[in-house]
């Protein structure tokens, strides 16, 4: 096991820092040092309903950027040392018609979530970028442009992705005209 210093929740409006165990590197996985993480009104809900006596932890944070500081013996698209981003989705089945078609978010059993989700090999719960390190298989961490801020574009892995994925499916392009209702993470990202 890897260790690393995260933030876990400690009730329905605190967080408290504390030592977390993260999986070794799996041969498809890479380990990213977080160094942004977004701040996310699903991280607040999660944390307001939060029951302490529950037996899983809760570690918040689906949107981040970081560095990558390994790599797992199979992994060819990462090296050491690439910026990398990763959202909400950090594994799926693979072979349900929506996750071969790229559609991950729509698997039939389920995508595994950054956090609160249940690793599909050793059962454990999956704990959040709210941490120093996140181990996360390859094809689910995206490179970062040299040119990106890796602070903003850290909240781009959620609402930006949230608002951008259906304009990119609907053909929405240079010269379309859209109105976009809402404000907040969703409608300030996608103005």
């Amino acid at each position: 096991m890897r260790t690393t210093t995260g933030w876990q929740a400690a009730g329905p409006t605190a967080l408290r820092r504390t030592s977390l165990e993260r999986r070794d590197l799996r041969p498809d996985d890479i380990a990213v040092q977080v160094d942004y993480c977004g701040v996310c009104h699903s991280d607040l809900h999660a944390l307001h309903a939060y029951d302490q006596h529950t037996k899983a932890p809760l570690v918040p944070g689906h949107e981040f950027t970081g560095v990558v500081t390994g790599i797992g013996r199979e992994v060819t698209t990462f090296s050491v040392g690439d910026r990398v981003a990763v959202g909400n989705i950090v594994d799926s089945c693979g072979v349900c018609a929506m996750c071969e078609a790229g559609q991950e978010n729509f698997c039939h059993s389920f995508p595994t979530l950054t956090y609160g989700g249940t690793d599909r090999q050793d059962g454990s719960t999956t704990l959040g970028g709210y941490s120093r390190e996140y181990v996360v298989r390859d094809t689910f961490a995206y490179p970062l442009p040299s040119g990106l801020d890796p602070a903003a574009a850290a909240p781009l892995m959620c609402a930006g992705v949230t608002v951008w994925e259906p304009l990119r499916h609907l053909g929405v392009g240079p010269g379309s005209r859209v109105a976009v209702a809402g404000r907040g993470g969703r409608g300030h990202r996608a103005v």
